[in-house]
């Protein structure tokens, strides 16, 4: 009512929210009633504590996000932040404080990320210093075309926030065929003509938008229920199911392979290892046979297990049964197969690639030196069944067709560090390559020509291994490394940065290091595991073992 009155006025209205006291059961409360304060007519809000108060990093950072671009002050005064907050960020960063007399600071490592403070400026509008240095209309200019060039506020080149609510609401009028004036229906024909996904784009823009910061969830089920010798999962490597929504399947350091319900976070069948015990670097969903999972493990052993009966023996009449161990691959990275689920693609820490034969089960090639060092990925197209993509650590990406002699490739890209992996776009218009470092690139499939450079800021160090995969079918890439604790997500057509998300372990200081990602084919949801540092499996005596696989 206040805040009406000073509108009528035509004077600022403000809110100051104090924390003093403030307990753990106040504040989801509080984050609902800072939001709705935010879609009021209140102008500016203000976060202020001086008594002593406890906060963790994720509160700190969902209490800024849900005032938004109404925050004006944020003052800890006495607040003790956990997870070095203060050490990361508070000290870096100074709003309009109740007090005149400004702090000084420590610079922060944030301070010398790059665009970081056009970032916070065209960020927070309301941010009148930051880090000692006023503010002026020329730093705000500046921020705004820095923020677009580099940045994207909201999924999709959204400039505003949309309500949910309306957007189901359109949805639904399109569905039933609502009659509607000539005009509309015009409109909204040209509309729908213009994008046939522009319904679940809006969706996912709007559900991010509403999130003042991602939900983490850890799947308890790949790390803390015990199988039958009442030891730990140790995962390593995982696969979403590719038409099933619900179900994921993951290899573990101990050469089992597990298939649970990550929706329910229930087991559905548990493969034990065979023989001796090696980490599982290779899975592959068969697309025909919703049913069957291909497990490579590093000693080489490939096995095509039927979760019905959780068999290592086809369970199909189709397939002539299980691989050879004469035909096994040694120092086996990664496996993948074809897209009529006839061929399979093995490579390693070797310059070979072996292609078999998914129906008898036996080795059909052995291609010997397609590259100068290790081939740790191989992937086929996912529409045409002939060709197939390679990536080296000695930088280059080779495209090849099995329907030509294999002497030379199609063409060759080359990256300025090893690569890691690489991987084809949905619609096979595109590959996407990671290289040591940070170095991701996105190329056209046709001919290996640059399409997107990412620009990741590289860590200067030469044991950062890259992975990236395609997130919402090709419209994003997320992005993580095996020595950073974030994941990326960026706009695969422009390259532009949408969101960093931090990834946590149990415990105050367990940071999650990326060896394996993946996104959710089916929702807007990314899933990556963390190194184990226990991990002793046979390929560790000749290379990193997180240098290992896609």
């Amino acid at each position: 009512m206040q805040a009406e009155q000073q509108k009528s006025l035509q004077r600022l209205s403000s809110v100051m929210v104090v924390l003093d006291q403030l307990k753990e059961a106040d504040f989801s409360p509080l984050i609902d009633l800072i939001n709705a304060m935010c879609s009021s007519d209140v102008d500016a809000v203000d976060i202020v504590n001086e008594s002593p108060c406890i906060l963790h990093e994720d509160q700190v950072l969902s209490l800024m996000c849900a005032a938004n671009q109404k925050l004006r002050t944020a003052f800890h005064g006495e607040s003790v932040v956990r997870n070095g907050f203060d050490n990361d960020l508070g000290e870096g960063l100074e709003f309009m404080p109740a007090r005149k007399k400004y702090i000084s600071h420590h610079p922060s490592p944030l301070c010398f990320e790059k665009h970081y403070r056009e970032f916070l400026i065209a960020s927070l509008p309301q941010l009148k210093v930051l880090d000692n240095q006023p503010i002026c209309k020329l730093d705000k200019k500046a921020a705004q075309v820095i923020y677009s060039q580099y940045f994207e506020y909201l999924p999709y080149r959204r400039q505003a926030e949309e309500n949910i609510s309306h957007i189901l609401h359109n949805r639904e009028i399109a569905s039933v065929g609502t009659p509607l004036r000539p005009s509309l229906r015009l409109k909204q024909a040209s509309r729908h003509n213009k994008n046939q996904h522009s319904f679940s784009r809006s969706l996912c823009a709007a559900k991010l938008g509403a999130s003042p910061w991602p939900l983490l969830q850890s799947i308890t089920s790949t790390s803390c229920v015990t199988n039958e010798g009442s030891r730990r999962f140790r995962p390593r490597q995982f696969e979403y199911h590719p038409s099933d929504s619900s179900l994921m399947a993951f290899g573990t350091l101990d050469g089992e392979v597990v298939v649970i319900n990550h929706e329910n976070e229930k087991r559905i069948a548990y493969m034990p290892p065979l023989g001796t015990r090696n980490s599982i670097l290779g899975l592959c969903w068969l697309k025909k046979y919703p049913l069957k999972v291909l497990a490579g493990s590093d000693n080489g052993m490939l096995k095509l297990y039927d979760i019905s009966n959780s068999s290592a023996k086809g369970g199909d009449s189709y397939y002539g049964g299980d691989f050879t161990s004469a035909d096994k691959f040694e120092q086996l990275t990664s496996v993948h197969i074809n897209s009529t689920d006839e061929l399979l693609l093995v490579s390693g820490y070797t310059q070979n690639v072996a292609m078999y034969d998914m129906v008898a089960g036996k080795r059909l090639h052995l291609f010997n030196n397609l590259h100068e060092e290790p081939i740790n990925v191989a992937k086929f197209s996912h529409l045409s069944p002939f060709m197939f993509a390679t990536s080296s650590f000695d930088h280059d990406v080779k495209m090849w067709d099995i329907r030509q002699r294999m002497l030379r490739p199609c063409y060759t890209a080359t990256s300025s560090r090893g690569n890691v992996m690489v991987c084809f776009s949905p619609d096979d218009r595109y590959l996407l390559v990671s290289a040591v470092d940070n170095e991701v690139k996105q190329l056209l499939a046709v001919d290996g020509r640059l399409h997107t450079d990412f620009g990741i800021a590289s860590s200067g160090s030469p044991h950062n291994y890259t992975r990236s995969y395609y997130m919402n079918g090709s419209d994003y890439v997320i992005s993580g490394s095996s020595d950073e604790h974030d994941v990326r997500i960026c706009c695969s057509q422009t390259g532009r940065r949408l969101r960093d998300v931090y990834f946590e372990g149990k415990g105050s200081d367990k940071a999650m290091f990326v060896q394996s990602l993946r996104s959710d084919p089916f929702r807007v949801n990314l899933l990556s595991s963390s190194e184990d540092s226990e991990e002793n499996s046979y390929l560790q005596q000749s290379c990193p073992s997180f240098s290992l696989g896609g």
